[in-house]
C-alpha cells in the first residue's frame, strides 16, 4: 500500500505519529486504485479526523494484503484541511488534476456542498463523506457522493420510532436541543413534517453555541418544558454533555437521545452517571469484543493493534465509517472491473446504488440496499453504567429510520 501524506497543513510530527510502526510507503504501481481523503487532522475536530485516518489505514491494510480489488492495490493519499472548505476544495482539485483518481474522501457537508456542481461538470469522481446532511439525498446534485448509512434525518426517524413504541402514557413530548450551525439547523423541518405523521408534540426548539461554557439557560429551559424526550443533534462531543450534567442537577426526568456524532461512545462515557440511558442513533455497529462476525472480528483484531488508544471493545464512530466505505468501495469497485467499464463517477455511482441486500460482514447489522445514493438502516445504542461500568449495548432492531 501507498499512502501519501500531502499536505496542505499536516505536520511531519504528526504523520509520524499516526502511521509510525504500523504502515511503510512504497512505490505506487500504474494499476494501483488511487483515493485521496481529507481529514480535519488539526483544529477542533482532530481527535475524530485522526480516528478516521486510522480506519483508513488499517481497511485498506486489509484490503492490500487480501488481494487488494480484483489484485489491483488501494493507493491512498491524506491531507489536513483542518475542517475548512477553502483547503478541501484545494486538496480535492489538486488530486483531480492526476490522472487515474478513482475516489475522493469528503469533509463534511460544506465541502462536499462547495465541491459537487464542479465534480459533477469536470472531474466525475466518485465522492462520500462524513456528513449525513438531509439534502444530500438529491441524487441530481450530488450526483457522484454517496453516503455511507443514513441522514440525520433519517436518524431522527429512528429515535421517534423507539419512543412510539416505548412510551407509555399518551403523546410523546420531544425537546429538540441542537447547535448555531447549519449541520444542527439540518433536521428541524423533517423532524416537525414527522413529528405531526407520529403524533410527537415538540415541545422546545432550543439553539445553543456550537461550543461554550455556560448553560444554565438551557438546562431552565428544558426543566419548564418538561419533555418526555431530548434529541441532541449538531454536536461534536461538545456542549450537550455539560447541558445533560446541569439538566440532571436541576430535576429533568427525560430520555437523552442523541444522533451519530454525539453517540461516541467515549463522548458518552465521558459524561458520567447523568447520562446513564442514553439513546444514540448511530449507522454502524460499534461493539466489537467477542463478536462472531467475520469483519467485526477482522476490525476487532486491528483495533486492538492502536496502540496510542486504550482498547475498550467498543469503536469510535468515525472508525468504524472509513472501514465501511473502504468496504463498500471494494465491492463497487470490484464489480466494475468484473464488468469491463472504466472506473469512472458514472459507472462507480451505479454500482454502488446497485448494491442490494449486501452483506458487510457484520458492519452494518442487517443486509443493506443503497437507496437515493444512501444506505437509510440504522440502530439505536443504549450507554449505560450499571455497577460503575460502561456499557454499549442495541436498543432496538436495525432498520430504516425513513
Amino acid at each position: 500500500m501507498t499512502l501519501h501524506f500531502n499536505p496542505l497543513k499536516l505536520s511531519l510530527g504528526l504523520t509520524t505519529a499516526l502511521v509510525s510502526g504500523t504502515l511503510l510507503a512504497a512505490p505506487a504501481l500504474a494499476q494501483d486504485l488511487k483515493f485521496s481523503i481529507p481529514l480535519p487532522l488539526s483544529g477542533p475536530f482532530a481527535v475524530t479526523g485522526q480516528a478516521q485516518q486510522v480506519g483508513w489505514q488499517h481497511a485498506v491494510d486489509y484490503i492490500n494484503k487480501n488481494g487488494g480489488v480484483k489484485g489491483r492495490k488501494i493507493d491512498i493519499s491524506f491531507y489536513d484541511d483542518e475542517y475548512k472548505v477553502e483547503l478541501g476544495v484545494a486538496g480535492f482539485k489538486k488530486a483531480a488534476a492526476d490522472s487515474g483518481l478513482v475516489f475522493a474522501g469528503g469533509d463534511g457537508t460544506p465541502f462536499v456542498r462547495a465541491i459537487s456542481p464542479e465534480n459533477n461538470e469536470r472531474y466525475k469522481v466518485l465522492m462520500s463523506s462524513t456528513g449525513a446532511a438531509s439534502d444530500l439525498i438529491d441524487v441530481a446534485k450530488y450526483k457522484y457522493h454517496f453516503l455511507v448509512g443514513p441522514t440525520y434525518s433519517d436518524m431522527v426517524g429512528l429515535l421517534f420510532k423507539h419512543m412510539k413504541e416505548n412510551h407509555k402514557g399518551g403523546t410523546p413530548k420531544v425537546a429538540l436541543v441542537y447547535s448555531a450551525s447549519e449541520f444542527g439547523r439540518d433536521i428541524l423541518e423533517n423532524a416537525r413534517t414527522m413529528a405531526k405523521a407520529l403524533d410527537i408534540n415538540i415541545v422546545l426548539e432550543e439553539e445553543t453555541k456550537f461550543t461554550g461554557v455556560d448553560v444554565t439557560a438551557h438546562a431552565i429551559k428544558l426543566r419548564n418544558a418538561a419533555p418526555d424526550f431530548i434529541i441532541f443533534h449538531g454536536y461534536a462531543g461538545n456542549i450537550w454533555p455539560e447541558i445533560v450534567k446541569l439538566a440532571r442537577e436541576y430535576g429533568v426526568k427525560g430520555q437523552f437521545m442523541g444522533t451519530l456524532y454525539g453517540s461516541h461512545p467515549e463522548v458518552v462515557s465521558g459524561v458520567g452517571q447523568a447520562v446513564d440511558g442514553f439513546l444514540g442513533a448511530v449507522s454502524v455497529e460499534l461493539v466489537l469484543k467477542d463478536r462472531t462476525e467475520p469483519m467485526l472480528k477482522t476490525i476487532d483484531g486491528y483495533m486492538r493493534t492502536w496502540t496510542a488508544k486504550p482498547y475498550t471493545g467498543y469503536a469510535n464512530v468515525g472508525y468504524m465509517q472509513s472501514w465501511a466505505t473502504a468496504l463498500i468501495l471494494k465491492e463497487a469497485i470490484g464489480r466494475a472491473i468484473d464488468k469491463g467499464k472504466p472506473l469512472n463517477g458514472d459507472n462507480l455511482i451505479a454500482e454502488v446504488n446497485g448494491l442490494k441486500d449486501w452483506d458487510s460482514g457484520g458492519i452494518f447489522g442487517v443486509p443493506v440496499s443503497f437507496d437515493k445514493n444512501r444506505i437509510p438502516y440504522g440502530v439505536i445504542y443504549r450507554y449505560s453504567w450499571p455497577n460503575g461500568q460502561f456499557t454499549v449495548q442495541s436498543a432496538s432492531k436495525w432498520q430504516r429510520g425513513d
